[in-house]
């Protein structure tokens, strides 16, 4: 792993924007598609895209499929991105979109618990009370929308937050194997998610009513999959790679903001005060958060 540069600083603020505006594009795909065929289709056209760089560019080594390790690429895209992509979708349902963005940034909290719990990391004062904060924040967040507002369900709230725990989890298995390029992971666990996920999208799509069809689902299922899976994902497993987890997870500071914006901006979504203190907090915890490794990495 390298000292992050200007270059890594600028990756990380486009992927941020393209995680953010992920959200309201599960809300336009789920007008047409059920979370079978958004998750199934998310990762088909990111593979896809990705077997066309491959052709062009030649940087996949598809070696590994005849390896020992290849049931890690199964392992990845079933932990990376078929369980957070159905719960995300199943979630999001049940809430706004600008919700789920704030929800989600709060990955970096069960980060450094699951890093203290498999001794990768020990917790400082920095550490604690960011972690602290940021569950705090969660906490104003689901008491606003459950029990205030009622414009979200409890078993939204928790799929959504166990769509961001499977993330990181996901994290860990890539970061293990980071003897592979990040194309060849990317494609080749992008691969092995959608051969999982197609008995499932087939019956699906033969039972499709497709008078519910709109154009603009297909579009944004498409965007989903080029930009929000293929490319991004290749960003975040350089990032891992390059700069490592802690790094990496600082995304999750701007993921919410862009999520917020882009789900007023596109969808007209209204925001109560209490999301919007929520937000403040989830930023202030993830920065108490990063000033406890850079303390660690001093020692």
């Amino acid at each position: 792993m390298t000292k992050p540069n200007i270059k890594s600083y600028i990756l990380l603020f486009i992927l941020a924007s393209i995680w953010g505006s992920a959200f309201f594009n599960y809300k336009i795909v789920l007008e047409s598609f059920d979370f079978y065929i958004l998750t199934a289709g998310r990762l088909f056209f990111a593979a896809i895209f990705l077997c066309l760089i491959s052709i062009f560019y030649k940087k996949i080594d598809y070696s590994p499929i005849f390896t020992k390790d290849f049931y890690v690429f199964f392992l990845i895209g079933i932990v990376n991105y078929i369980i957070p992509f159905s719960l995300i979708a199943l979630g999001i349902d049940g809430m706004s979109s600008g919700l789920a963005a704030l929800l989600m940034g709060a990955g970096p909290f069960y980060a450094i618990i699951l890093s203290n719990l498999l001794g990768h990391d020990k917790f400082n004062k920095f550490k604690i009370l960011g972690t602290v904060t940021g569950f705090f924040s969660v906490f104003i967040l689901v008491y606003d929308q459950v029990y205030l507002n009622q414009s979200s369900s409890f078993y939204s709230v928790f799929l959504v937050m166990m769509a961001s725990l499977s993330y990181v989890i996901g994290a860990v298995f890539i970061q293990r194997y980071n003897k592979f390029k990040n194309q060849t992971i990317s494609l080749l666990s992008m691969s092995c998610g959608t051969l999982i996920l197609a008995p499932f999208c087939i019956y699906e799509m033969a039972t499709y009513d497709y008078s519910q069809f709109k154009l603009k689902s297909l579009i944004s299922l498409i965007y989903l999959g080029i930009f929000s899976t293929a490319l991004a994902f290749m960003m975040r497993i350089k990032l891992i790679f390059d700069n490592g987890i802690i790094f990496m997870s600082q995304v999750s500071l701007l993921i919410p903001i862009f999520g917020v914006y882009f789900s007023w901006i596109f969808l007209n979504e209204s925001f109560t005060e209490n999301m919007i203190v929520s937000l403040v907090i989830t930023i202030l915890g993830l920065m108490i958060l990063q000033k406890g490794y850079k303390a660690n990495s001093l020692k």
